[in-house]
């Protein structure tokens, strides 16, 4: 139960964040939701144009588990379809996960497509990250290699 408050409480925070931020300047911060095989409340620090650090913890839909990862993500291709631009990420992270009392570590390469909103519109990011994850420490699950998935937005300030 205590697990389930902590959550919807950051979870609370992090959606009311935006609006709070909205009067100022713009900067390299971002925060939002992920949703996938947990849904996590987020934020993201963008380093420079192409590569960025995003960090989350929210709880996992099939154990009910605490659940977070951080990644570092860089951008390696731009593509455009009818006329909208998107970007093609690569990078590397870590998940971790409390199950039962038992912690998992895995690494993690994501790949993933990001979509920008113009400035003047919503300063909102959309992506979809999948992957492959390597098991470094087996709790719950014993077997080595998973995959896992997200689609996420982020508002930008």
């Amino acid at each position: 139960m205590k697990k389930r408050i902590l959550f919807g409480t950051a979870l609370f925070m992090m959606m009311l964040l935006p609006v709070f931020a909205a009067p100022v300047e713009r900067s390299s911060w971002s925060a939002g939701i992920s949703l996938g095989t947990s849904a996590q409340a987020i934020t993201q620090f963008r380093i420079n144009e192409n590569l960025d650090i995003t960090a989350g913890l929210g709880l996992d839909f099939f154990s009910q588990a605490m659940y977070g990862d951080i990644e570092a993500n860089n951008k390696v291709w731009k593509f455009d379809i009818q006329e909208e631009s998107f970007d093609l990420s690569v990078g590397g992270g870590l998940l971790f996960g409390l199950y039962d009392n038992q912690l998992e570590v895995s690494l993690y390469v994501p790949v993933g497509v990001y979509y920008s909103f113009a400035e003047d519109v919503i300063p909102l990011d959309l992506y979809f990250h999948a992957g492959p994850t390597i098991r470094v420490v087996k709790g719950y699950q014993t077997d080595l290699i998973g995959f896992y998935s997200y689609v996420g937005a982020l508002y930008r300030f």
